[in-house]
């Protein structure tokens, strides 16, 4: 399995011409490994391109559009991450104390 694919890779598998995958890169400042003069993009980073697809093109959102919901996306995210955090903070507290009755 590849790790990384090119330019012209990434815009056969998103079905986009490859100066759409270079402007969305460049408006969405998406931080892309470069190798030389060319980009090597990861399976994240493809599938960052892909959701800025699917809002611009499926779902017909706007460039500024399409940014203000990939940043309440990220808000949301962070938030969770935070909750989940706190939550197996918990768990640990409980086990500790469970082991403590025993």
């Amino acid at each position: 399995m590849k790790i990384f694919f090119s330019t012209e890779e990434v815009a056969q598998q998103l079905e986009i011409p490859i100066t759409s995958v270079d402007f969305y890169v460049r408006t969405f400042r998406l931080n892309i490994l470069k190798v030389g003069k060319n980009r090597k993009y990861s399976h994240t980073d493809i599938e960052k391109l892909q959701k800025i697809v699917d809002l611009i093109h499926k779902e017909g959102f706007t460039i500024e559009g399409a940014k203000d919901k990939l940043k309440a996306k990220e808000i949301k995210s962070s938030i969770n991450d935070e909750v989940i955090l706190r939550l197996k903070e918990i768990r640990k507290t409980l086990e500790f104390i469970k082991v403590g009755l025993e």
